[in-house]
């Protein structure tokens, strides 16, 4: 049964295009995102370069799927900002053309924007959920391929967002400092309050839990943040619905952009990173491994305390959404992952740089 307020804002939406060349003839929600409505829309007279279907994202005060939850409009022009901004960075090269959605069309009086759409895509978690189900050695080499081109791709964003050139893109993205401790919250403020759920395991760390999630509060007053796509995981990678093949370039869109903000950019590699430990560590899909071994040599080199930052957020990740994911593994694979969370981020914050190069992230610091 379709949601009465979807409907309704499909409405809405369908009204508010019919009088620009965005108009459509239908909307079919979409899945993935919790924060804004999105639709796939076909439009009803395609756009000057053949495109007949794009994607409409709409934005309340309040997440989609939990109106009781408020969050600030402002994400929404932080977005668009970036999406304009973004079209000057070129995709990848090689196998895997990685890269933003071209922006089309917002409206700041009611947050619909319209973006580029990628047609029977997938997110990336979707995406080995359905086709690494068995085991196949012989993906191994096209899922570092993958996984390097994702690592390349944001390093040269983080190096494009941190040039003279966007220093108007920086500028905008100051209004977007609500999702920045919105950031904060949901990962180190929920990594103190998972101690509760598994006493057993967390209570001997909470002391130095709380020690972090207080220290990295810290560090969002630090002068050399850099800008940072806030929000990049597994679900906001979208690639065809097709097997990885060699010698065929395939798209891969970059989405959601509403959590851009100034941070630390070892955040947008550990939040990647750690969804890609939980494929292997929920699911035993070692395609999981070979694509963090990619991802990381792909984005290069780092010094050490670069390193450390990306794993305890790799850490911090696992115990604070690893864990609340329904129906994602059972409570052992649980608290296997709250342990192996626990243990990755005590050694990150020692700096133990010995533990890690003989465990599944040794690649983290391969280049330093």
């Amino acid at each position: 049964m379709a949601n009465p307020q979807t409907t309704k804002l499909s409405e809405e939406v369908l009204r508010e295009l019919s009088s620009t060349e965005y108009a459509c003839s239908s909307l079919k929600p979409l899945s993935g995102g919790s924060a804004n409505f999105i639709f796939k829309a076909t439009l009803t007279t395609p756009l000057p370069d053949g495109t007949k279907e794009v994607a409409i994202k709409h934005g309340e005060d309040y997440v989609a799927s939990n109106a009781e939850f408020q969050i600030p409009t402002t994400r929404c022009r932080a977005e668009v900002e970036c999406l304009k901004a973004l079209g000057g960075l070129p995709s990848t090269q090689g196998a895997y053309a990685v890269r933003a959605p071209k922006f089309y069309y917002f409206n700041p009086d009611t947050n619909t924007q319209v973006q580029e759409y990628l047609p029977h895509a997938l997110s990336l978690k979707e995406y080995a959920l359905k086709h690494f189900s068995s085991r196949d050695p012989s993906r191994k080499p096209l899922c570092l391929e993958l996984g390097r081109s994702l690592g390349l791709w944001l390093r040269s964003f983080h190096d494009w967002a941190s040039l003279p050139e966007q220093a108007r893109l920086r500028e905008e993205m100051k209004s977007n400092e609500p999702m920045q401790k919105i950031k904060h919250m949901v990962n180190y403020s929920t990594l103190v309050d998972t101690v509760a759920n598994f006493p057993s395991i967390l209570a001997d760390a909470k002391e130095t839990l709380v020690q972090i999630k207080d220290a990295t509060a810290v560090e969002l007053q630090r002068p050399d943040l850099q800008i940072t796509h806030g929000d990049f995981w597994t679900g906001n990678a979208l690639l065809p619905d097709q097997s990885l093949e060699e010698g065929s370039q395939m798209p891969v869109f970059i989405v959601d952009w509403e959590m851009c903000q100034f941070s630390q950019p070892p955040l947008d590699l550990g939040q990647m990173i750690a969804e890609l430990y939980e494929l292997s560590l929920f699911k035993d899909i070692d395609e999981g491994k070979w694509l963090i071994e990619g991802f990381a040599a792909g984005y290069g080199y780092v010094d050490d305390a670069f390193a450390f930052r990306t794993a305890l957020h790799v850490g911090t990740h696992l115990i604070a959404w690893g864990t609340r994911v329904q129906g994602w593994g059972s409570e052992a694979q649980v608290q296997q992952v709250v342990g192996v969370g626990k243990d990755i981020i005590l050694r990150a914050w020692h700096q133990d740089r010995a533990w890690f190069e003989s465990g599944d992230l040794a690649c983290l610091f391969g280049s330093s």
